[in-house]
């Protein structure tokens, strides 16, 4: 699913620079820096499943801190990016993917950590969690790929 989301986000990425013109803030570029912003949390999320998946949960917890970290930064870099040329359609629904991991890593990752660190089953918890997990990602790569998209359809070169 998470490969599914990267490729649709980079195949976007790749259409728009190849079918826009350039210019001081041609849309090329402010497409592919906001692309670049949201490809950082694709190595929080392969080292987030992998620390899971081995049961490291001192080490699940430290990429959770670090992602938090880096998500901090990466919702002031699309901040600081702005709209483009007045539309900030694209940057919403960055900033509310980005928003929406914020919410999964302060929230649902330290309750899943904490659930299988102790060993305490609770099925339904669980699963409530990566519900919510899976729904962010989900949400993320629907909500980035159709704004990409309308993006590129408005900003054609």
């Amino acid at each position: 699913m998470m490969k599914q989301f990267m490729t649709g986000i980079l195949t976007a990425a790749v259409l728009t620079m190849s079918s826009c013109g350039s210019g001081t803030k041609d849309p090329a570029t402010y497409n592919n820096s906001i692309i670049t912003v949201i490809n950082g949390s694709e190595k929080h999320i392969t080292d987030m499943n992998a620390a899971m998946n081995a049961s490291d949960y001192a080490k699940a917890e430290q990429v959770r801190s670090d992602w938090e970290k880096s998500l901090n930064e990466d919702i002031k870099k699309v901040e600081d990016l702005g709209d483009f040329k007045g539309d900030a359609n694209f940057q919403k629904a960055v900033l509310d993917g980005l928003n929406g991991y914020k919410k999964i890593v302060t929230e649902d990752y330290p309750k899943l950590i904490e659930l299988r660190k102790n060993k305490t089953p609770d099925a339904a918890t669980e699963s409530a969690l990566l519900d919510n997990i899976n729904k962010a990602f989900e949400n993320m790569g629907n909500g980035v790929n159709k704004a990409s998209t309308e993006f590129e359809n408005k900003y054609k070169g």
